[in-house]
C-alpha cells in the first residue's frame, strides 16, 4: 500500500478549514498533519512536518498565502496549492509566478463545497505526484543553437498546463506585431478564470488576446483562448470552433492540437509547454505526423516538466526549445498566402 499523501491546510475561513479538514479526514489516502488559520504559524508548520502538499489561503492573516508561497520556495521548496475567493487575474497568475502549482477558487455559496472539494481533492493527488523543484529562471537562447528554418503557417497552437501563465505571458511579451499567423491556446484553468486570464496575457503581450467566437476566421497577429468550460478546435474549414468541457480537464490540448493537423496539415505548427500530466502529447504527435512544425518547451526551464517530456516520449517532435529561442522561431515563420475567405468575417 503506497504511503498516505500528507497535507497541510492553512485556510482563513473558520466554516471552510472546518469543512477542509473532515474532506480530507475522509480520504483514506491522504492525512492531515497540521492545520491553521494564520499565515506566520503556517510557515512555522511547514518546516516542522515536512508536507507533500500545502494548501494556503490567499488571504491569511498576519502572512499572506502569495508572499508566504514565495518565502516557502526559497526556503522550503514543496508543492503548494493557493485557494481564493477571487477570479482577479493579478492574484492567480501571481501566485503561480510565485511558485503555486495550483490556484483554486473557493466556493462562493455552501452548495458549491462538494463541487469544490471534488476539485481540491484531485488537485491534491495530481500535485502529490510531480516532483518538487525550485523555480528556475528561463534560459536565454544560445548564439550557437540552430533554430527550425522558416516556413509558412496557418495556424500555430499552444498547450499548457501548471506553470503555463506565466509562461504564456513571457512567450507573448516576446513576440512582436507583425506575427502572420493566428494563435490558438489551451491553456488548463479552473472555472472562473479564463476571462482574468485574457486580461492578464492582454497586459503582458503586444499582440491582441481574446476569446474565440465560433464560426470566426482566426486572423493573423491574433491570439485566441476559449471562454470558460470550454474546448477550443478549428473546423476543417479553418473556423474557429468551440465545444462545451463535459470533462475534469479543459481545455483539451490534444482536441485543439488535432484539429489544426485536420484543417492545415503540414501548413500548422504547434508546442506543449510546462504541465503535468500528457494532454496535449497526442494532438502533437498528429501535427508531427502530418508534417507541421512541433516543438516542446525545454523540461529544464518548466515549472512541472510533464508535459513535455510526455511529447517527447511519444515521438511528437525532437525540438526542445526556450521560451526565447521558440519566439524567434515563431517570429521567423512565414503566415499564409493571400486569404480565401472575408477578412474578419464569422
Amino acid at each position: 500500500m503506497s504511503p498516505r499523501i500528507r497535507i497541510l491546510l492553512a485556510e482563513g475561513s473558520p466554516s471552510l478549514e472546518q469543512a477542509l479538514v473532515e474532506l480530507i479526514a475522509r480520504a483514506p489516502d491522504l492525512e492531515l498533519v497540521g492545520h491553521t488559520h494564520d499565515g506566520r504559524e503556517a510557515l512555522e508548520l511547514v518546516h516542522a512536518q515536512h508536507p507533500d502538499v500545502v494548501i494556503l489561503d490567499a488571504l491569511l492573516p498576519h502572512l499572506d498565502g502569495i508572499t508566504l508561497t514565495n518565502q516557502l520556495m526559497t526556503e522550503a521548496p514543496c508543492r503548494i496549492l493557493v485557494t481564493t475567493h477571487t477570479s482577479e487575474a493579478g492574484l492567480s497568475f501571481h501566485a503561480k509566478r510565485n511558485g503555486a502549482l495550483e490556484v483554486l477558487r473557493k466556493p462562493t455559496s455552501a452548495a458549491g463545497l462538494d463541487a469544490f472539494g471534488e476539485q481540491l481533492l484531485r488537485a491534491i493527488r495530481l500535485m502529490a505526484e510531480v516532483p518538487v523543484v525550485r523555480r528556475r529562471p528561463w534560459r536565454g537562447m544560445s548564439s550557437a543553437r540552430t533554430l527550425p528554418a522558416g516556413g509558412r503557417l496557418h495556424g500555430f497552437g499552444v498547450v499548457a498546463s501548471t506553470g503555463g501563465p506565466p509562461a504564456l505571458a513571457t512567450l507573448l511579451s516576446l513576440l512582436r506585431p507583425g506575427v502572420r499567423f493566428p494563435l490558438l491556446i489551451a491553456q488548463h484553468l479552473s472555472g472562473g478564470f479564463t476571462t482574468s486570464l485574457v486580461r492578464w496575457l492582454s497586459d503582458a503581450s503586444h499582440l491582441p488576446v481574446e476569446l474565440a467566437r465560433p464560426g470566426a476566421w482566426p486572423q493573423p497577429g491574433h491570439v485566441y483562448l476559449p471562454p470558460d468550460r470550454h474546448h477550443l478546435t478549428l473546423e476543417p474549414t479553418g473556423q474557429l470552433a468551440l465545444e462545451p468541457a463535459t470533462e475534469v480537464l479543459y481545455p483539451s490540448g490534444d482536441k485543439l492540437l488535432s484539429s489544426l493537423a485536420r484543417a492545415f496539415g503540414a501548413l500548422t505548427g504547434g508546442v506543449v509547454l510546462t504541465g503535468m500530466g500528457r494532454d496535449g502529447a497526442a494532438g502533437l504527435r498528429s501535427i508531427h505526423d502530418a508534417g507541421g512544425l512541433t516543438f516542446v518547451q525545454d523540461p529544464d526551464s518548466c515549472v512541472v516538466a510533464g508535459m513535455p517530456k510526455a511529447a517527447l516520449r511519444a515521438g511528437a517532435t525532437r525540438w526542445s526549445l526556450s521560451l526565447e529561442e521558440l519566439a524567434t522561431t515563431l517570429r521567423s515563420l512565414a503566415g499564409p498566402l493571400p486569404a480565401t475567405h472575408p477578412s474578419g468575417s464569422s
